[in-house]
């Protein structure tokens, strides 16, 4: 029989898993109540409404931050009279490329139209800063002017293809300001092009890019001339035949041998600030820590070099072809409208301009005024980010490391102290409940896909998180119910699993830096961060060490939640639209979860350890609701939520061919996604021609879509005999009445010429 001492013991014991362990800490953050189970659960809503409230604050004042864009400025200088950049004329550019001008194809008339349009507006700038000069101004900048046209050839590899590219009559105007002869020795490069893809109006791609640059050299031009470097400004127009223009200008222009570094302006989106997401030399990042707004990052960077965005710039004909080194930057948000006909000024959010404007001035100014461009060397060795879209940090890899060295000591000194209690129990279950965070959410793929309801999260960024958000936490949390160690205290699972968050990110921060990743930046925030709760924790408990105080968890989630939150916008706002046009056979639904489940699980590591608060019970029916909660979102989206709108749309390819050898005349449909209204939109086609499809598979038939090699890998499509629509609408009685194939008049071509056929 049990002894009276050890009944008390196992008696405190199972008490200790069935209430909240926070009766003993809550008395100094609550008002201590009565012990029902009513009070009880009050606490828990109570303590899980602050924290998730603190969270959700975190949230909003990041999407503020990262969102907010600078008051479009209307007037051409400031009160004091001096010339500033100005959204109004910029867009005034924008508005007539786009919408006067309309479609710019490579070698089409609005092509020549568009050449002709620059050409004037750029002569009556310079008219312009000499007419200033006339009036008094002075220490002007030399205005110089090129326009050259010119044939060549390059290898352009893209989408694991080769692509052989000759070009013929390609145009670039170029425009260069300077002090004189000493300036023109060394020069800056902006580049924009003012050409577009098959079917866009192209107000954002690339039409911002050229009125941006159309008004820095208004500004400038009116300014006294740079003291160091000229800025060689080059309207290229051919980027969408796969960046002709700028292979010609870089290897063929009478400037090239000049240029030491260059800044592209591109965009595949229609809101939000401007991203810089590649660069690649130390002096050109700190010459973008000039900037008014920095919004850019090494993860950027480092994602963009992975491949996964299927996307690329003029930016690689510099690298390659001239060995520049320079910034690439690039507005992304909202690029559902990128290359289609809603590409439109009206859709560019107000303030865009602007701020792509002022931060490329500054840039403009600094590379030359004061820039050392002699001797730039291109590196991958820096790690470089803003903060909240008002600071920019940027430091040497060897900084990095001594940083990230520091980390892990104070992180070992948290454990030698005690601070930290981590446990490979403990340790093990963060690992486990960040891979259960990136699987689960696939099940609801599966379950999504079998109603016939792919790609429900598309149409907006965030809706992915609500779709598999609550699945992928209960995943989370139902790893920490299973390895909950009945043996200890609540407050022991909770402390221990604190601790082993930072010892998880503690691990990948060694881990990252072993491996060189410059974004390992990211995991010497979060284990500092948890570093700082624990020591925070334990100087709040004093002597009761094996708790964690309820204010740890604001410490340790402040800092990560906050930057993760800003940087998290981002990340939905480039991969959500972007798997619109990533191929028919592409798994976007399971990307999209495995991305969201990320996403979940380091938006706020600390929460695992805050699951085991109030006992394992508490975390059970918590498993169950979010699981419910996770059943009815799938339900409700199911039957009210559509992936596409007009805003929103998916991306149907439409080509007639008629071959002249053989008269076969075919309708072409195609799609580059897997999302659903694909066959009813072919089926109305079949109708409009009174014909049956038959379907076409890009691996047995890569000749299908040849115009637009190598993104045809990514269509699927169906064909349509359009012979017998022909027949029914032409009047050309030999043709309508003819019972066999049109190819049987290929050897009747004088008697059709007759008929005027």
């Amino acid at each position: 029989m049990a002894s009276p001492n050890a009944l008390k013991q196992r008696h405190q014991k199972q008490a200790s898993d069935q209430r909240p362990s926070s009766t003993h800490d809550f008395a100094k953050d609550f008002p201590q109540k009565a012990h029902s189970s009513f009070s009880s659960l009050k606490t828990v809503f109570t303590a899980w409404g602050m924290f998730v409230g603190f969270l959700v604050l975190l949230c909003l004042i990041s999407y503020q931050l990262h969102y907010t864009l600078p008051t479009p400025v209307i007037e051409s200088s400031d009160p004091a009279g001096l010339p500033q950049f100005s959204e109004q004329n910029a867009r005034k550019i924008v508005r007539h490329l786009s919408t006067n001008i309309g479609y710019r194809v490579v070698g089409t008339e609005q092509e020549l139209e568009t050449k002709q349009y620059l050409i004037k507006e750029l002569s009556d700038l310079k008219e312009q800063a000499r007419v200033h000069g006339l009036r008094g101004a002075e220490d002007l900048p030399q205005f110089d002017m090129w326009v050259q046209v010119g044939d060549g050839s390059h290898r352009f590899d893209f989408m694991s293809k080769v692509v052989m590219k000759m070009y013929t009559n390609m145009t670039n105007i170029i425009v260069r300001l300077s002090c004189g002869p000493e300036c023109d020795k060394s020069s800056i490069l902006l580049n924009s092009h003012y050409d577009t893809t098959l079917g866009s109006p192209g107000a954002a791609d690339d039409a911002l890019g050229v009125g941006v640059m159309m008004e820095i050299i208004r500004v400038m031009s009116l300014k006294a001339a740079p003291k160091k470097n000229s800025i060689v400004f080059l309207f290229n127009g051919g980027e969408e035949s796969l960046q002709d223009a700028s292979h010609s200008f870089i290897t063929n222009h009478e400037l090239k041998d000049n240029i030491k570094a260059v800044v592209n302006l591109e965009a595949c989106g229609t809101t939000g600030p401007e991203i810089l997401f590649q660069a690649n030399s130390r002096e050109m990042i700190d010459a973008y820590g000039t900037v008014p707004y920095p919004h850019g990052t090494v993860l950027a960077n480092d994602l963009f070099a992975t491949g996964l965005i299927l996307s690329d710039t003029d930016f690689r004909q510099f690298v390659d072809h001239g060995n520049l080194t320079g910034l690439d930057m690039a507005v992304y948000k909202n690029s559902y409208l990128y290359h289609t006909h809603l590409d439109l000024d009206e859709y560019m959010e107000a303030g865009l301009p602007q701020h792509m404007g002022e931060n490329t001035l500054a840039l403009a100014t600094y590379l030359s005024e004061k820039a050392d461009l002699s001797g730039l060397e291109s590196t991958s060795s820096v790690v470089f980010f803003d903060l909240f879209g008002k600071y920019f940090v940027a430091y040497s890899w060897s900084t990095a490391i001594r940083i990230h060295l520091v980390v892990i000591g104070v992180a070992i000194l948290a454990v030698i102290t005690q601070a930290s209690r981590p446990t490979i129990r403990a340790t093990l279950s963060i690992l486990l409940s960040f891979i259960a965070a990136v699987i689960l959410p696939n099940l609801s793929v599966v379950l999504l896909q079998s109603l016939g309801k792919p790609m429900q999260w598309f149409s907006h960024e965030w809706l992915s998180c609500l779709l598999f958000g609550p699945v992928a936490l209960a995943g989370m949390f139902l790893v920490q119910l299973i390895f909950h160690d009945k043996k200890a205290s609540t407050a022991a699972n909770e402390l221990s699993t604190l601790s082993a968050v930072q010892v998880f990110f503690t691990l990948c921060l060694a881990g990252a830096s072993y491996t060189g990743f410059a974004s390992s930046y990211v995991f010497a925030l979060y284990s500092l961060s948890a570093t700082i709760g624990l020591f925070y924790n334990q100087k709040r408990v004093a002597d009761e060490v094996t708790r964690v105080d309820y204010t740890a968890y604001f410490v340790s989630s402040m800092m990560p939640t906050a930057y993760f939150s800003f940087v998290c916008f981002s990340l939905l706002d480039i991969f959500i639209p972007l798997t619109g046009r990533i191929g028919v056979d592409a798994p976007v639904d399971h990307i999209v979860a495995v991305l969201t489940g990320f996403i979940v699980f380091v938006f706020c590591p600390p929460v695992l350890a805050f699951a085991h608060r109030f006992g394992r019970v508490m975390l059970k029916k918590l498993v169950v609701f979010l699981l419910v909660a996770h059943l009815l979102i799938l339900l409700v989206t199911s039957i009210f939520v559509q992936p596409y709108d007009e805003l929103h749309p998916k991306r149907v390819f439409a080509q007639h061919l008629r071959n002249l050898t053989s008269g076969e005349s075919m309708m072409y449909i195609a799609h580059a996604d897997p999302g659903p209204f694909y066959d009813a939109y072919v089926s109305s086609v079949e109708d409009l021609f009174d014909a049956k499809s038959v379907f076409r598979s890009p691996g047995n038939n890569p000749g299908d879509w040849n115009a637009i090699y190598p993104f045809n890998q990514f269509l699927e499509s169906y064909v349509i005999d359009t012979t017998p629509y022909i027949k029914s609408q032409t009047s050309n009685k030999t043709i309508s009445e003819h019972s066999g194939p049109l190819t049987a008049f290929v050897q009747q071509a004088p008697r059709l010429l007759a008929e005027s056929v």
